[in-house]
Order: C-alpha cells, then sequence, then structure tokens
C-alpha cells in the first residue's frame, strides 16, 4: 500500500511539472513572438532594444511560473527526498529554458531567410551556416554558431544583401567607437563581444533568482493551502 502511495505521488509530481514546464516554454516562445514580430520592429527604437534583449527581462515571469509550480509539486513527495529531486531538476531545466530563446530564434532565422529569397530550406542552411562560419571565425555554424554571433551583434540579416551591408555597418560602427575612445580594434572588439555576453549573464542570474524565490513561496503557498483547508 505504501508503495502504491509513492509511485502516485511521483507520478502526480511528474504530470504537474511536466505541464508547468509546457507553460513556462509556451509563454517564453510568446515573448519571443513579441520581440521579433513587433517590439523589435520599432523604428530607430527597435534597434537599441535589440542590442539590450530587453524582452529577456521578462523571463522573470517565465521563471516564477517554473519555481512556483516545482515549489508546489515538490511539497507531494515525501520530504526526504522531495526538495532535492526538484533542486537537481530545476538545475538542469534553467539552462535549457533560458536557452530556448537561441533555439527558437534560429530556427526561425533560417525560414524566414528561405521565404525571403525564396529558395530551399537546404539552401537557406547553408548559405546562413556560411555566414555564420565567417562571423565566428571560421569556427561555428548552425545552432553554437548562431548563439556565439548573437552574443556579439544581435542584428539578423534577412537576405544576402543584408548579410554583405551588415560587414560594411559594423566596420563603420568599429571605426567610430576606435576613433572616439582611442582603443584599438582587437579592444574594441572585445567590448563589443562583452556586451552580450554581460547581458546574458545579467538575464541568466535574473532567472536563477526568480526560480528560487518562487521555488520557496511555492511550497509555502501549498502549506498555507493545506493548513487552511
Amino acid at each position: 500500500m505504501l508503495f502504491l502511495k509513492l509511485v502516485w505521488r511521483i507520478v502526480l509530481y511528474l504530470l504537474i511539472t511536466t505541464v508547468v514546464v509546457a507553460i513556462a516554454l509556451v509563454y517564453k516562445f510568446l515573448f519571443i513572438l513579441l520581440g521579433d514580430g513587433l517590439i523589435y520592429k520599432i523604428p530607430l527604437a527597435g534597434d537599441v532594444l535589440l542590442s539590450m534583449e530587453i524582452l529577456e527581462i521578462l523571463n522573470i515571469l517565465v521563471f516564477a511560473i517554473l519555481g512556483m509550480g516545482f515549489g508546489v509539486a515538490t511539497v507531494i513527495l515525501p520530504r526526504y527526498f522531495g526538495v532535492k529531486v526538484s533542486q537537481i531538476v530545476l538545475a538542469i531545466l534553467i539552462p535549457i529554458i533560458f536557452s530556448t530563446s537561441t533555439f527558437f530564434r534560429y530556427h526561425q532565422w533560417v525560414q524566414d531567410f528561405q521565404i525571403t529569397e525564396r529558395i530551399s530550406h537546404n539552401q537557406s542552411e547553408l548559405i546562413t551556416n556560411s555566414f555564420l562560419r565567417k562571423q565566428t571565425n571560421g569556427q561555428q555554424e548552425g545552432l553554437w554558431g548562431f548563439y556565439l554571433y548573437t552574443a556579439n551583434i544581435p542584428i539578423l540579416p534577412a537576405n544576402e544583401k543584408d548579410m554583405i551591408e551588415l560587414d560594411a555597418w559594423m566596420t563603420a560602427s568599429k571605426t567610430r567607437v576606435m576613433r572616439i575612445t582611442g582603443q584599438e580594434e582587437k579592444m574594441v572588439s572585445l567590448l563589443f563581444a562583452s556586451r552580450g555576453w554581460g547581458l546574458r549573464i545579467f538575464y541568466l542570474i535574473v532567472s536563477i533568482m526568480a526560480t528560487i524565490v518562487n521555488f520557496k513561496e511555492g511550497i509555502k503557498a501549498f502549506h498555507r493551502i493545506a493548513g487552511s483547508s
């Protein structure tokens, strides 16, 4: 009887956490669509907001849902291992869910490039991969190349013409910064890269904190409801 009760608790825990993860991913996807389809297309302001990846701040809501849901589900499990199990699962899920922005945006970019250039999906992948290799000094392509590229430059070229013009724009931008700061090109390139990586680290920390705080609140909320019933 005790074994069946434990199995039922584990099944219920898995069901709840699966639903919670699904809801968090849906919100994450909607925020990406909101950014790429509306906010980042605002004239002038859109480019500034994109360079700050401002919609990533909405990760607070995504990871609040994740933390709260897991907090509530944790209480279903026996106390002697419930919290530990959830902590381990969350430690795995947080970086995965956080990185889904890159996954969604990469595949959307390849698809949009295909439609704009009116080419096949394979041709679109070949051209975008060639572009990513060039932007990462011939090192990476695909999803990882996209991740490295967007850390340095948030702008995504919509067609081959944009790819050519982007090089000229980046060269001009770096030249202006070099002239203003008096720094060498290597240092300016490092400044460009540090912007993107700094923002990603900041948003990741915010996501982790939102998960931890709401995980604890989820446990407390469950006990309050159970105590009042």
